[in-house]
């Protein structure tokens, strides 16, 4: 569902190929919603006892790993396989390779993604 919304969203400004974040030329990073996404988590504490009132999110709270750690932590919990696991974290392979290849292993290496979209559902579908 929400990936139609993304590429509805996109189509709808006349954009059909590129980044899916960012401009026709370029991705934007994780640090560029930072600052969004911290003011709205200081909004959520304010608005109940999700996140304690003693928390400084702006200090304590980084998005540079913390959805991947958070969602990897609650895939586990609601026992998402091991494999399932490690196949929707090997992009951190592909991030860390910085434009340079990437090293993967076989599996990842030949497997097609659009392929694999039953697996990577199967660990959205456990959150």
């Amino acid at each position: 569902m929400w990936i139609k919304r993304l590429l509805e969203a996109r189509q709808s400004e006349g954009r059909t190929h590129g980044p899916a974040f960012g401009d026709s030329s370029a991705r934007t990073s994780n640090k560029d919603y930072e600052m969004a996404i911290l003011d709205r988590l200081q909004q959520v504490q304010g608005q109940g006892n999700l996140i304690p009132s003693g928390v400084s999110v702006h200090e304590e709270y980084g998005i540079s790993r913390s959805f991947r750690r958070g969602a990897t932590t609650e895939a586990r919990n609601r026992g998402v396989s091991e494999k399932d696991v490690d196949l929707m974290n090997r992009w951190r392979n592909v991030e860390n390779a910085k434009g340079r290849k990437p090293r993967l292993n076989m599996q990842d290496h030949y497997s097609d993604i659009r392929m694999l979209i039953p697996a990577l559902i199967r660990f959205s579908l456990a959150l």
